[in-house]
């Protein structure tokens, strides 16, 4: 097998595993982890999502590399709708600001009740409840959750903007940008299947939103940088747990 040939394989493999195998492998884990949702079990979650996360965004640098996943430059008939149009431009731009903003809400919220020593209420917390069995509640389980969020901003970033627009918009399906586009938001979404389908639906709309960032700066750091906040975020939102509490 040439060279080629192997690099090809290898790619095809690894959409398979992300179309296929993680989203049934994350429900079945998702599932066992909703039955028992104890704290050594949403450790032993968060390494097996954090491994296959690394693992496959591994795979794919090697297969593609660095540049054709971290940059892109549209052809000027690429996208069109969105570049050869400058109010549509402006109105994508304006609704990624309100978006950034939207998450870096809780955060502001946070740091100006801290300085100015005001208490907090933690009713997002209480609207997300169904996730419990996910979320983390002690330390030891934040820690990791810390880590889960930086590694889902870099790794999943990597593969479902930077390595799935890669491989739909060049052989051996050739999509055109923007479909290319609304396919891997789709597969994005099949990822997150465990929040039910409108948080799945929502995490469609998500991806589509990064994919944006990522077409209009032609780098994948702001995607990966705004997505690691939003997942950080949410432990602002969770309550820490007690100061007497064993991890």
């Amino acid at each position: 097998m040439s060279h080629a040939s192997a690099v090809a394989l290898t790619q095809d493999l690894l959409l398979l595993f992300l179309v296929v195998v993680t989203p049934l492998w994350d429900y079945r884990d998702t599932r066992r982890l909703k039955q028992s949702p104890n704290s050594a079990g949403k450790i032993r979650y968060y390494k097996t999502l954090c491994g296959w996360l690394w693992t496959a965004t591994a795979v794919a640098l090697l297969a593609v590399g660095f540049r054709p996943l971290f940059t892109i430059r549209p052809a000027p008939d690429e996208a069109s709708w969105l570049f050869e149009h400058a109010w549509v431009r402006y109105l994508v731009e304006g609704v990624l600001a309100i978006f950034v903003a939207l998450i870096l809400l809780p955060v502001a919220l946070a740091v100006w009740k801290s300085v100015t020593k005001r208490p907090r209420k933690y009713a997002a917390a209480d609207a997300i409840k169904s996730l419990s069995y996910f979320l983390p509640a002690t330390r030891a389980e934040r820690r990791w959750y810390a880590f889960v969020s930086f590694t889902a901003g870099i790794c999943e970033e990597t593969l479902f903007r930077g390595f799935l627009l890669h491989y739909l918009h060049t052989f051996p399906f050739s999509l055109n940008l923007t479909l290319a586009l609304l396919v891997s938001s789709l597969i994005f979404g099949l990822q997150h299947l465990y929040q039910g389908a409108a948080g799945a639906a929502l995490t469609v709309v998500v991806g589509l939103l990064f994919g944006l960032v990522f077409l209009l700066t032609g780098n994948l750091l702001i995607p990966v940088v705004v997505h690691s906040a939003l997942d950080l975020r949410m432990l602002l939102v969770l309550r820490p747990p007690a100061a007497a509490k064993a991890e």
